[in-house]
């Protein structure tokens, strides 16, 4: 089922499509998805409007004749865009040639960099208003007002987030392989943060599943057994209810307290407490569940985070997975320490990152 209304006979079936293009491996409904998001651009920056095209041949030659136009306007948007959703356009684009029959001009697409300067694109988006440090207050107000509800989904998500900085999807497909009393519990989560190609070639794939193990909790012990029960619509259900909650609560605020705000809060305990380390940056990419130790540059910050927090160990066959990508930019060697933001401010890397601290 798609989102965006489209003309579906102007272009290959999903089949089709996964048939003559076996390189360009996606689900079906980010097929549709990305048909529908390249429709409404097309739409936005040609004169004839895609609805009143009936046939294919017609479609093509609307595409040959407004090829030129199309990658000029995917430039314009590069100031406008943050890089992520400047790259999905493109995916979108180069994706909707393809299936109309027009693989050279999707080629050429694909092709494009991004023109922007890192420091000019756009950073205005919905990340932006989460919660990226959560204090004590905030997490007492939360839990009391979800207590009050008698919102159990919702007290358990927080305490997994707030124990294991897993993402929110992550609960639901939690494994406790041992838990002693007054010892550690031991968790392998299977990562989320996944693609079609990398569920079907792992070696390409962007998130990692992890074993980690943590001090025994009573109340983290409980919030994984109730866990067994949770799927995704109860997980995005209570994510709903707590962003309302907090909408309520913090009415003057800009940003405001989400389950990520609990991975990122993470992700700064993390970086305070391991990125001074040899491999730190690594151990902390693979208790996050990132393929890359740049990933958790987008999470948290060194000077917010907490010395003391208790932070899991991972195993290392996870830890093993994780490519330094960070240390290959700088030159270092794998989980060589160094100061990154320094280096940043220096430029000292070898391709413009646009990463921070």
């Amino acid at each position: 089922m798609t989102h965006t209304r489209f003309n579906e006979k102007l272009f290959k079936t999903y089949n089709k499509f996964c048939k003559d293009h076996k390189k360009d491996i996606l689900k079906e409904t980010t097929y549709y998805n990305y048909l529908g998001d390249a429709s409404a651009f097309l739409n936005k920056v040609i004169v004839t409007n895609i609805a009143s095209i009936r046939t294919k041949k017609e479609f093509k030659a609307m595409l040959a004749e407004n090829h030129a136009l199309v990658m000029l306007s995917l430039k314009a948007t590069a100031h406008s865009k943050t890089s992520d959703s400047w790259r999905k356009l493109r995916r979108a684009l180069t994706i909707m040639y393809k299936a109309a029959g027009k693989s050279k001009y999707g080629d050429e697409i694909r092709a494009i960099d991004n023109p922007a300067p890192v420091s000019e694109r756009s950073h205005n988006t919905k990340k932006s208003r989460r919660l990226v440090k959560v204090t004590d207050d905030v997490m007492r107000v939360i839990v009391k007002d979800r207590i009050e509800h008698k919102d159990q989904d919702s007290l358990d998500l927080i305490v997994l987030g707030k124990s294991l900085g897993i993402r929110p999807s992550e609960a639901e497909h939690l494994e406790v392989l041992s838990a002693f009393e007054d010892e550690e519990i031991t968790v392998k989560i299977k990562g989320s943060k996944k693609t079609l190609i990398g569920e079907k070639q792992k070696f390409k794939a962007r998130g990692l599943d992890r074993i980690l193990t943590v001090s025994y909790n009573k109340s983290l012990h409980d919030a994984l057994t109730r866990s067994k029960g949770l799927d995704e619509l109860r997980i995005k259900a209570a994510q709903m209810r707590i962003h309302r909650a907090s909408r309520k609560m913090f009415n003057n605020t800009v940003k405001h307290f989400c389950l990520y705000s609990l991975r990122y809060t993470f992700g700064s305990n993390l970086k305070r407490q391991l990125y001074e380390t040899e491999g730190g940056r690594i151990i902390a990419a693979a208790i996050m569940g990132h393929k890359n130790t740049s990933s958790i540059s987008s999470y948290g910050h060194f000077r917010s985070g907490n010395v003391s927090a208790n932070i899991p160990s991972v195993d290392e066959e996870t830890i093993s997975k994780v490519k330094d990508d960070i240390g290959e930019r700088f030159g270092k060697t794998r989980g060589e320490n160094f100061d990154i933001g320094q280096a940043i401010r220096n430029r000292d890397y070898n391709k413009d990152p646009g990463m921070s601290l």
